[in-house]
């Protein structure tokens, strides 16, 4: 009888003494586990796939403002990695921005009297960039912070295309024509150089119809770093921020403007490199900083 009461006893003892060690082991671990005992951290071996979330976010920011408009998914940066270790990973980031706009003007048609034409200025550009990188992490729980670094390659590009609604030909050798540039003064970034006057398409005895720039080639070194909380198994919603510095070459621009030549009297298309980008062709470097809201899905 007495043995039969140290068994229970002793039997009770190591059930209370598992029922703690499972306690202190659920609290250690509740952030690391969910309630279905799912792992919500990431580990060795697996794959993460993840997009910007900032366009979203502007988005929701400007539904209740008069600035509302779709999210600009032309403008994101999309986010791959292959862990090595829990705290350890190989990471890609691709940045893609494109810009495609117009802006009309009205000229006086040269055949109907007290009618009007509508002249189009098309801008469109290109913007690629693309990092690989080293990433450690470290955290308790759901908040993980990581850094690293990465190499970085990038390419820009664009074009101003100018149609007119007046034809040039011979009946309308200099045909009237929307000045753009005193109606808009518009301010054109191009990579490394504010660009004021392009946007003007008359010249002397002609028109421009279309200013292409040089395509700019970037390759650098950076640094990132970020924080990263896994708010449901293997999903994240984080911040980074990028810093480095990028080497760059942009090449030599090229205008195309159509005139009359009135010796030959016809219509003349010449393309040449224009210099309305300081220096023309461009060699150097430059210091680069971003930051992006990202949501995360590992597998």
């Amino acid at each position: 009888m007495i043995m039969k009461k140290i068994i229970i006893s002793i039997g009770l003892c190591l059930v209370g003494l598992v029922a703690v060690a499972q306690s202190v082991d659920d609290v250690n671990n509740a952030a690391y586990v969910n309630k279905r005992g799912v792992y919500l951290l990431p580990q060795a071996g697996d794959f993460a796939f993840g997009i910007d979330a900032s366009p979203l976010l502007r988005y929701v920011g400007n539904f209740f403002s008069s600035s509302n408009s779709e999210p600009k998914l032309y403008d994101q940066a999309i986010y791959g990695k292959y862990f090595l270790q829990d705290n350890r990973a190989l990471r890609a980031k691709l940045s893609l921005g494109f810009t495609n706009s117009q802006n009309k003007g009205f000229s006086n048609d040269e055949i109907l009297s007290d009618a009007t034409v509508t002249d189009v200025l098309k801008m469109s550009g290109a913007n690629v960039e693309l990092g690989f990188g080293y990433e450690l992490r470290r955290g308790r729980g759901r908040v993980q912070g990581f850094y690293g670094g990465q190499v970085v390659l990038g390419y820009c590009g664009g074009k101003f295309r100018y149609d007119y609604g007046n034809r040039m030909d011979e009946d309308y050798k200099n045909p009237e024509s929307f000045d753009f540039k005193g109606e808009y003064n518009v301010v054109w970034y191009h990579e490394n150089v504010y660009v004021e006057n392009l946007i003007g398409p008359l010249v002397s005895d002609g028109r421009v119809t279309e200013l292409k720039f040089g395509n700019t080639f970037s390759a650098g070194l950076g640094a990132f770093a970020g924080v990263e909380y896994f708010f449901a198994p293997h999903m994240s919603l984080g911040f980074e921020v990028n810093l480095g510095f990028l080497f760059s070459t942009t090449g030599e621009a090229k205008r195309t403007v159509e005139k009359w030549d009135f010796i030959d009297d016809e219509r003349q298309i010449r393309t040449t490199k224009s210099n309305f980008i300081d220096g023309a062709l461009y060699v150097g470097g430059r210091t680069y900083t971003s930051a992006n809201i990202f949501l995360m899905f590992h597998f």
